[in-house]
C-alpha cells in the first residue's frame, strides 16, 4: 500500500503473488471508492479490509477500468458495493458468459507448461525472472479458479461520470478503446492524480494482444493535452509521474516501426527476436510480454501484406 496523496492510496501488486493488476483506494469524505479489484478473491479481501481501515467507511463504489480479469475478478468480494464500468466493458463481459471451469483450468495449465519451457530456454536473466513471476501468477490463479465467479457492473457510462463526495469529487472517463475495446480512467482533480488502468504502465511492457495501437496512441496524446496530471497510478508497475504518458507513446510507436522493419526484411520473427529487446525498453519489467507483442504485430503485418 502506498499513499499517493491525501485520501488516495495505490495498492501495488507484488510480482508473482497472483494479484497481477494494481488497485486504488479513494476517500471522498463520506464515500469510499475502490478502482479495480485484483485477480484473486483473497487479494480483494485484503483490499476491502485496507480500504475500510484507511477511510473508516465501507466501500460504496467499485470502478473497473477494463474487462481483463486481473482488474475485476475480485469484484465478488465487495457485496453491497455498486460496481461501475463503461457500457462496452459490461457488454463484453456479459456476451460470452463465465468461462467453463475445466476449459479455463486446462488453458492455464497449458500456459504454465509453455512458460516453463520458455524459462528453461531463456538466456537473459531479466527474461527468466519475468517468466518466473508469470508462472507463479498463473499457478496461484489456477488454484483460485474454483472460487472465482464473475460479477459485472450495475452502473455504466459511455463518456464521463462524476461521483461527488463531501470532501472531493472524482471523474470517471473514457476516450474509447486502446488497450482493450473500452478503457476507463479515474481522475482526481484536486490531487492531479490519474488512475489509468493498463493504458499507462510504469516501465513495464504493455500487453497489446487485445489492443488497438493507433487508437491507444491517440488516447495517450489526448490525455497529455487535456488532463492536468502530476502522478499516475498505472495498471502495472509503481506509481509514476506524467512522463510515463510520453514513454508509453514512444513504446507503442517504436515497437510498431521496429516490427514493420522486421516484417519487410524477409527474415523470420525468431531471427529478429534473437536480437533482444531494443533500447531503451530492454530494462523494462515484464520483459516476456515484448515477445508476445512483437509476434502479434509481426503476424498482423504479414497478413496485411498477403491480404
Amino acid at each position: 500500500m502506498q499513499q499517493v496523496s491525501e485520501g488516495v492510496w495505490a495498492a501495488i501488486v507484488i510480482p508473482g503473488s497472483g494479484a497481477l493488476g494494481n488497485a486504488s483506494i479513494i476517500d471522498l469524505g463520506d464515500v469510499t471508492v475502490v478502482v479495480d479489484t485484483f485477480s484473486l478473491p483473497q487479494a480483494a479481501e485484503f483490499l476491502r479490509s485496507e480500504a475500510e481501515l484507511l477511510t473508516g467507511k465501507p466501500v460504496k463504489y467499485i470502478v473497473n477500468t477494463h474487462y481483463h480479469g486481473d482488474h475485476h475478478y475480485g469484484n465478488q468480494v465487495f457485496a453491497g458495493s455498486i460496481i461501475i464500468s463503461t457500457v462496452l466493458t459490461r457488454e463484453v463481459l456479459n456476451q460470452g458468459g463465465a468461462p467453463d471451469l475445466n476449459t479455463w483450468q486446462s488453458g492455464l495449465r497449458n500456459q504454465i507448461e509453455m512458460l516453463e519451457q520458455g524459462k528453461k530456454a531463456a538466456a537473459d536473466p531479466r527474461l527468466s525472472e519475468a517468466l518466473g513471476y508469470e508462472i507463479a501468477d498463473k499457478a496461484v490463479l489456477l488454484a483460485a479458479t474454483p472460487m472465482i465467479h464473475r460479477v459485472t457492473a450495475s452502473v455504466t457510462f459511455s463518456q464521463q461520470l462524476i461521483i461527488h463526495g463531501s470532501a472531493r469529487s472524482i471523474t470517471l472517463l473514457t476516450y474509447g478503446g486502446g488497450h482493450t475495446e473500452s478503457d476507463a480512467m479515474v481522475y482526481i482533480e484536486d490531487a492531479k492524480v490519474l488512475i489509468a488502468g493498463d493504458l499507462i504502465l510504469s516501465h513495464s511492457h504493455p500487453a497489446m494482444l487485445s489492443g488497438f495501437p493507433v487508437a491507444w496512441i491517440e488516447i495517450l496524446e489526448r490525455i497529455e493535452r487535456e488532463i492536468d496530471v502530476n502522478l499516475v497510478i498505472p495498471g502495472h508497475g509503481g506509481v509514476t509521474g506524467r512522463e510515463s504518458i510520453a514513454e508509453m507513446i514512444s513504446y507503442l510507436t517504436d515497437i510498431q516501426a521496429y516490427t514493420e522493419n522486421a516484417a519487410q526484411s524477409g527474415e523470420s520473427a525468431d531471427r529478429w527476436l534473437e536480437k533482444g529487446i531494443p533500447a531503451p525498453y530492454d530494462h523494462w519489467m515484464m520483459s516476456h510480454v515484448y515477445e508476445w507483442n512483437f509476434r502479434w504485430l509481426f503476424n498482423l503485418l504479414l497478413k496485411e501484406e498477403r491480404g
